[in-house]
Order: structure tokens, then C-alpha cells, then sequence
């Protein structure tokens, strides 16, 4: 066994049907872990849950939308009632909706906040309440550079519900650690997934994100496997309320 050996594990992975979280999903099964794939599109899940299986890896999938209470609610009962108790929750899911702030609406905010913020929030709950029965666990959450910087683009409401995540998982590390759970973050910066295409749609904007870069290139899903597993294992285990930036150096400029 290595410090980043997941096997014998359980993994939970939201907003695991494509892009970062499918990654995320597919990483956490090559380290060993069983995983339950939710999405809110239950046909990317299944797909996901397929590629997972396919490696030999016990999975199943879930159709949940983080933004209802009682969805996330259902899907836990679920896992429970297969008898296989969760050691890791992966908080991946997430919306964006790109506009200058004259111009958001009242559903905008809505929308942003019940998906990045609601959804992220009782999801933790409910994985840190059976957690803490077990007294263990370890809870990975999704924000962003835009937690720290002002996006490249205007999308100020994504600013705001990432870095409303960076203080979820601050404070929720500080109140967990006693029982023995770990609560960290992932700080991605830009990484090219269909969550971000329409920004990146000419080889203007390509070129502009990338001169902000150090490392001169985008991100793709997979550059943000090998922090995720490293959170999530063994390896992090004095590790907790912390956020690790995967961003090509992105915040060590300024502009």
C-alpha cells in the first residue's frame, strides 16, 4: 500500500458526469476506490459509472440535482441502503453563467447560488453527518482561482459562489477536524471543459488566457486528477482547510 492507495474506499463524486468531475471520478477509481458517479444528467453518470467498471471498479450511478435539498437527500439514502459507507465526497458540481454585473437578473443569482453555494453546502452536510458517526472522513470541494482573483471574463456571480465555497471549506474544516474529517479544496484555474467552451471560442481568446499563464498553456480536466487524489488520500492526512490552487501559475501575477 502507497500513501495514495484508495483501495477498499468509497467515493462519492457530484457533478461527476463530465468535465472536471468525471475526471475526478475516473482518477479516484485508478487509485482503487469504488465510486458513486452523480450527476444531474443520470445518462452522463451511467456513462461515467460504465467507464469506471470497465477498469474493474466497483461503481454505481446517481441522478441528483444539488440544487434540491430532497435530491440530495434521496441520493444519500440511497448509498446508505447499499451498505457502503462514504470516505470520501467530492463536491465537483457546479454552473456558470458568464455576464457583466449591469447585467445579471434576479433568476441569475438565483440559479448560481441554489447550484454553487445551496448545493455545495448541503451536500457537505449530509456527508460530514454520516462522517461524523464514523468519525472519519475526507470531504474535497470544487472552487476556483476566482475565489482570489477577479475572473478573466466579467462573470462576477461564479467569483462570488466560489469564493463563498474557499470560506465553506475554511470554516467547515476548523468544525469537522475534531471528529476526524478533513475538508479541503481544489482552486482550478482556467481549464478547458464544455463548462467554459463558449469563453474560449476563438483563438483570440485562447491566445489572451494563455498569456495570463506562466506555464503559457490551459489546463485540461486531467491536470486537476492528481491534486484531487492527493487530498483525498492518504498522503494529505495532516492536510485539512486548505486550497490547493491547480492554475499554471495563474496567481502569481497579478494582471
Amino acid at each position: 500500500m502507497t500513501e495514495f492507495d484508495l483501495s477498499g474506499k468509497t467515493a462519492l463524486v457530484t457533478g461527476g458526469g463530465r468535465g472536471i468531475g468525471r475526471a475526478i471520478a475516473l482518477g479516484l477509481a485508478r487509485a482503487g476506490a469504488r465510486v458513486f458517479v452523480a450527476d444531474i444528467d443520470a445518462g452522463n453518470a451511467a456513462i461515467v459509472a460504465g467507464e469506471i467498471a470497465d477498469q474493474g471498479i466497483a461503481s454505481r450511478s446517481l441522478r441528483i440535482d444539488v440544487s434540491k435539498v430532497e435530491d440530495i437527500d434521496r441520493g444519500f439514502a440511497e448509498i446508505d441502503d447499499l451498505g457502503w459507507p462514504l470516505d470520501i465526497v467530492v463536491l465537483a458540481a457546479g454552473v456558470l453563467r458568464a455576464k457583466p454585473l449591469l447585467e445579471h437578473t434576479e433568476d441569475d443569482w438565483r440559479f448560481m447560488a441554489e447550484v454553487n453555494l445551496k448545493g455545495t453546502f448541503f451536500t457537505l452536510q449530509a456527508a460530514a453527518r454520516r462522517m461524523v458517526e464514523r468519525g472519519q472522513g475526507t470531504i474535497l470541494a470544487l472552487s476556483s482561482t476566482s475565489a482570489f482573483v477577479a475572473s478573466r471574463v466579467p462573470e462576477i456571480l461564479y467569483d462570488v459562489t466560489k469564493g463563498g465555497i474557499r470560506q465553506m471549506t475554511i470554516s467547515a474544516a476548523a468544525e469537522l477536524a475534531p471528529h476526524g474529517i478533513r475538508v479541503n479544496a481544489l482552486a482550478p484555474g482556467t481549464i478547458v471543459t464544455d463548462f467554459n467552451r463558449a469563453t474560449l471560442d476563438t483563438a483570440d481568446k485562447i491566445a489572451s488566457a494563455e498569456s495570463r499563464l506562466p506555464m503559457g498553456r490551459l489546463g485540461g480536466p486531467d491536470d486537476v486528477v492528481g491534486a484531487a487524489v492527493f487530498l483525498c488520500s492518504p498522503a494529505s492526512a495532516y492536510v485539512t482547510g486548505h486550497l490547493l490552487a491547480v492554475d499554471g501559475g495563474r496567481l502569481t501575477r497579478s494582471g
